[in-house]
């Protein structure tokens, strides 16, 4: 039977589609701000069409009249009576034909996808131009005894014994061996498979008619869901050792320590567990223990990891180096700052403590504090193979973030090509700054990201990452995506 679809305009610009038959509720339709009503109702109807390849009929209600369509694989629209029966119209009675006459098939028939090729039988071509000889019979080891019976008289001469026919015998040729290469392996094995394209759709339009009919459309290549698979991807891609990303504005307040953090869990959740780990290189007095999800216990810092394992950190194993680190719900690994120093960490014990990490972990993120000349800045940003700027939309903020551009160019000049700014929005951003600040950043060649609002970060709660807001939570997904590939740019290059 043909599918049927029932749509029902509510309003203008809204409408209700139903599917009859189908163990599914309705489905609200409703105009965009680049496409119309009708637009989104064919585009619809054509996507299941697609799917069942056939035409699909449509019972078009609106406040004044019905109408019906249809609608095939090709988007192709007509108008014409239903082929179903509609249950408020009582059929016409048929008359009985004089010959019986085949039903129509609904739907498109589909003969053969090629012609069918009847062979002639033709007589056996020999392979080589000498005539076949037939040998001699093979004489049998015991004569068979001759048949009795009419059948047999009729066949042979009594007392005449039965012979087999002989085989004919097919013509020899040398076996040559093979010669010739069959390629590589890779020629033999299947195509690599591609998650991110092959999934069935989860959200969207495609996603709904997925769940509601069971059917495993693929999201479209240029909608959300499928840029987030493809950065998802990215994310998963192998990094050079010892790779580091700094997280630096030499203005406090501007968002610096939930970003890293957040940043930490999303490379931790799509690259997998203990894979990262974010460190804490500000200065005295930070806020990043009371930040994260988990806080850290008594002893898990960077001052009792350096104080107790002392010389021999380099060869410290991973068991022994967990003591010192907080793992966090998605995975990654937190160490605090050295909350009981009398001074702020040097580059020589950043430089350690950094040796240490990258032998366990992927990925180090660097936390730094809001002085360019303090030894923990410094060496993140000498060890950095990309640098993340959050910057509020502040003129303040904005100034500050141009001051740490001209500080990391003056310490590694090679980093900024691999430095992204991110634009946080947030309370008394002011929005005429972001024109200013935007068009100041590409002067200096570097990529302008933004994040939306996230009330977790402006509260100063502890960052739990399944606690953010779906947008947040695809922002840092692409961000992450952007950081793991200017990482590995600066690599190949």
């Amino acid at each position: 039977m043909t599918p049927t679809v029932e749509i029902e305009a509510t309003s203008a610009t809204t409408a209700r589609a139903m599917l009859p038959g189908a163990d599914v509720p309705p489905m609200e339709l409703a105009a965009t701000e680049h496409k119309a009503l009708a637009a989104v109702v064919h585009e619809f109807v054509r996507t299941i069409a697609v799917e069942q390849q056939a035409a699909v009929e449509v019972i078009y209600r609106t406040g004044k009249d019905t109408r019906f369509l249809t609608v095939g694989p090709d988007g192709k629209l007509t108008e014409s009576a239903p082929s179903v029966p509609i249950p408020v119209v009582a059929p016409e009675p048929v008359s009985v034909a004089a010959e019986p006459v085949s039903p129509a098939p609904v739907g498109p028939v589909v003969v053969a996808a090629e012609p069918i090729a009847y062979e002639q039988p033709t007589a056996p071509v020999p392979s080589s131009p000498e005539p076949i000889r037939t040998p001699a019979p093979i004489p049998m080891a015991r004569p068979v005894e001759p048949a009795t019976g009419p059948i047999a008289g009729s066949l042979r001469t009594p007392g005449e014994p039965v012979r087999m026919p002989a085989p004919i015998p097919m013509p020899t040729r040398p076996v040559e061996p093979i010669t010739a290469s069959l390629g590589a392996p890779p020629a033999l094995s299947a195509p690599r498979a591609n998650p991110a394209a092959s999934e069935p759709a989860r959200g969207g339009v495609r996603g709904r008619i997925n769940a509601m009919l069971g059917l495993k459309l693929a999201p479209k290549t240029d909608s959300r869901e499928m840029r987030l698979r493809e950065a998802q991807t990215t994310i998963a891609q192998p990094v050079p050792e010892g790779a580091v990303v700094a997280f630096a504005n030499v203005k406090g307040g501007v968002g610096k320590t939930p970003m890293a953090i957040s940043l930490a869990e999303t490379l931790g959740e799509y690259r997998g567990p203990a894979t990262a780990t974010c460190m804490d290189l500000g200065e005295i007095g930070g806020s990043f223990a009371d930040r994260v999800a988990i806080p850290p216990a008594a002893g898990q810092d960077v001052a009792s990891l350096l104080a107790d394992l002392g010389a021999s950190a380099h060869q410290v194993r991973a068991s022994t180096l967990a003591r010192y680190l907080t793992r966090q719900p998605s995975g990654s690994y937190v160490v605090a700052g050295a909350s009981g120093a009398a001074a702020p960490l040097s580059f020589e014990d950043a430089a350690v403590l950094g040796s240490i990490l990258e032998r366990h972990y992927d990925l180090l993120l660097a936390d730094t504090g809001n002085s360019s000349h303090c030894g923990g800045w410094r060496w993140a940003i000498t060890a950095a193979h990309a640098v993340v700027v959050p910057v509020p939309l502040r003129r303040d903020a904005a100034v500050a973030a141009q001051r740490t551009l001209a500080a990391i160019s003056a310490v590694r000049p090679d980093v900024l090509p691999r430095t992204v700014v991110v634009i946080t929005d947030g309370p008394g951003d002011a929005p005429m700054v972001e024109t200013e600040a935007v068009e100041a950043f590409a002067a200096l060649g570097v990529p302008v990201c933004r994040m939306p609002f996230e009330p977790l970060f402006a509260s100063g709660e502890r960052i739990v990452l399944s606690q953010l807001r779906g947008e947040t939570r695809d922002a840092l997904t692409m961000l992450a995506a952007t950081v793991v590939a200017r990482i590995g740019s600066g690599a190949a290059g």
